[in-house]
């Protein structure tokens, strides 16, 4: 549980210095990020998402545990203009201001196009009529000579 216990440190050190910037804790949002692998691929989301805010003077913080890249990043005005410009991933989910992104997401099936008869139905089965058993009689079984 150290890591745990390092992320609410930090989260307790690091909020109230924001306040301090002027960048209130109302303004920012965090960004939950499955997918990431290399440092290099984090580092291009951290920079990508701080490009994304609104304003010059912006913050940024993240961490990476278990398979969950953080970043907190502000000030962001509109929760759902940011969450459009989201191009590095698929948001699977917004709660507020906190955007849940798959940076892996698995291809969506396609549905197959709508079967046009005309053009797509096989070929008719040729078939014969079944013989009808007489009104009132059973209809024979196969018998087995043994």
């Amino acid at each position: 549980m150290p890591r745990e216990r390092f992320a609410l440190l930090v989260g307790l050190l690091v909020l109230p210095f924001l306040t301090s910037l002027g960048c209130s804790t109302e303004n920012m949002v965090t960004l939950k990020i499955s997918g990431t692998s290399t440092s290099e691929e984090r580092e291009k989301i951290s920079e990508k998402a701080k490009s994304l805010t609104d304003g010059s003077s912006n913050y940024i913080s993240s961490y990476h545990m278990n398979d969950t890249y953080t970043v907190n990043v502000g000030p962001v005005m509109d929760v759902k203009a940011f969450v459009e410009q989201i191009d590095f991933g698929k948001v699977t989910k917004v709660e507020e201001r906190t955007i849940y992104v798959d940076l892996n997401p698995a291809p969506e099936a396609e549905e197959p196009p709508a079967a046009d008869p005309a053009t797509t139905d096989p070929a008719p089965m040729e078939t014969e009529p079944m013989e009808e058993a007489p009104k009132g009689e059973a209809p024979m079984e196969a018998s087995s000579e043994e």
